[in-house]
């Protein structure tokens, strides 16, 4: 028969589906009447920003969208122009076990993008796109911690585990407003030839219900003015954000996953002179919080009353999940295209992202615009590999891997430029435990008649370390009776009394 165990009750988010894809996306654009012939296409960049992600039955939709920048050199000479279009991105991933009551935690980012010239009134780009997402499930998990009622006749060995489950899934959208000086030199821009915008998390904190988070924006500019002159500029604006979470557990961590919503950069008005450009920088924070609860469980039972038989049930739980960030920085060389000229603009964009075991490798492609004195631009291009090597316990492993290019910088060199980029890892180290727990018992009463008589006592010869609760169940006593029977001694030749 089944005997009554007493259970918990331990509610958590599962991970029910994770997943990534990379696509190519193409666009073309018209040269609009007012702008001149393309002679070559110099670059292309963009921002990818979220519009919305939605969870439904075995899928989840993702749309964003790619603001382009393609710069060019236009037909009988002349300064640097560009051309600005959107780029749709709409992704559908197949995803078992999602419903519309999951939360799912989303990121976009382009590893590569290219421009290039249809004819010269028509330009068409390239986009490849990396997107991930996690799907979250309530679930509640039950584990037996003991018996419905008090019965002496049954002994248990209860052990702790530590369970690191996802307590709470929460996003914030949030603004960030600047002002940036013009550029050395630059007195009346009247366009933005290309924009891009990064963020970087520098610090996660878990304080009494709120995640607090600060991190850094980079916003990369090249201005153009009359007669063709170019500006470059660089920026960067701190910010610190408070998350309210769902739970108020004292041993909580957080990671974090920023979005751009939205990129707005205004330039000042033609009168002033002295004015400064405005930024207006929309993002959304998802948080993943676990919450580290220990809890008990039946780890064996047996009664010297009866015969009884556990039904132990494997179980893996995440007993610890914390998060990592490494920074490297990876040096190279990019070849000029052309002559050598000063650089107006450089950025950096990861590649693909593999993980095996301890080890994270990805590549970062380089792409550096320069201007040469007779007011022409070359490029500069390279690819470097980066390798993040982790010292991890037995048992863990990384998820939730992401590469970023905090920062890249460039020096000139002969026939070439010389690249140190800053690459930062970030990831969740989590590590699993197999635990074997009882789910419940049945009592064999013919067996246990069946079975042949023990004695009242055993004399037995053990060896430091014995597990004294295994020799308890073999001899049909009890630890407490050994104990009793022998004192201190837990080793040679030992009383082992029959239970009574």
């Amino acid at each position: 028969m089944e005997t009554a165990l007493k259970k918990e009750q331990y509610e958590h988010l599962a991970p029910v589906w994770t997943g990534s894809l990379s696509r190519d996306f193409t666009a073309e654009s018209i040269v609009p009447d007012a702008m001149p012939d393309v002679a070559s296409v110099i670059d292309a960049d963009g921002v990818i920003t979220l519009r919305s992600k939605e969870t439904e039955a075995g899928a989840v939709a993702l749309a964003a969208s790619l603001s382009v920048s393609v710069m060019y050199m236009p037909e009988g000479g002349g300064g640097i122009q560009s051309i600005s279009l959107v780029m749709p991105i709409e992704v559908r991933m197949d995803a078992p076990g999602a419903d519309q009551d999951c939360q799912t935690v989303a990121r976009l980012r382009l590893r590569a993008i290219d421009g290039r010239m249809v004819n010269s009134r028509k330009l068409s780009v390239r986009a490849d796109v990396d997107c991930e997402a996690t799907v979250y499930q309530k679930r509640c998990v039950e584990i037996a911690s003991g018996l419905e009622e008090e019965n002496a006749s049954i002994h248990i060995l209860t052990k702790t585990a530590a369970m690191a489950a996802v307590a709470d899934v929460r996003e914030k959208t949030f603004v960030v407003t600047d002002e940036y000086p013009l550029p050395a030199g630059c007195t009346g821009p009247d366009r933005i030839v290309m924009q891009r915008v990064d963020a970087s998390l520098e610090d996660v904190k878990y304080v009494s219900g709120k995640v607090v988070f600060r991190g850094r924006l980079r916003t990369s500019l090249l201005l153009g003015g009359q007669e063709g002159k170019v500006w470059s500029a660089r920026y960067e604006t701190e910010f610190s954000q408070i998350m309210e979470v769902g739970t108020d557990a004292a041993d909580v961590t957080a990671g974090i996953t920023l979005m751009f919503t939205g990129a707005y950069i205004d330039l000042p008005e033609r009168q002033d002179a002295d004015g400064k450009l405005k930024a207006e920088l929309h993002l959304v924070a998802q948080a993943v919080c676990r919450q580290i609860r220990q809890i008990s469980y039946i780890a064996d039972l047996y009664s010297n009353r009866t015969l009884l038989m556990g039904r132990t049930e494997e179980m893996t739980l995440v007993s610890a999940a914390q998060p990592l960030s490494m920074r490297q920085t990876v040096t190279g060389s990019a070849e000029l295209m052309g002559g050598a000229g000063e650089v107006l603009c450089v950025s950096a964009a990861v590649g693909g992202v593999t993980v095996e075991e301890a080890a994270v490798r990805t590549t970062v492609n380089i792409r550096a615009v320069l201007q040469q004195e007779d007011g022409g631009c070359t490029t500069a291009r390279c690819r470097l590999a980066a390798e993040f090597t982790t010292d991890l316990p037995e048992g863990t492993a990384l998820q939730n891997v992401s590469v970023t290019a905090a920062d890249v910088y460039c020096g000139a060199a002969a026939g070439a430029l010389d690249i140190r980029a800053v690459l930062q890892m970030d990831a969740v180290a989590v590590t699993s435990r197999t635990i074997a727990a009882v789910a419940g018992m049945e009592e064999d009463a013919e067996g246990w008649a069946a079975a042949p008589a023990a004695p009242s006592i055993w004399l037995v010869r053990l060896d430091p370390g014995a597990d004294m609760w295994a020799v308890a169940k073999k001899y049909r006593s009890t630890v407490e009776a050994i104990a009793a029977a022998n004192g201190d001694r837990q080793s040679g030749l030992l009383l082992i009394p029959k239970a009574r």
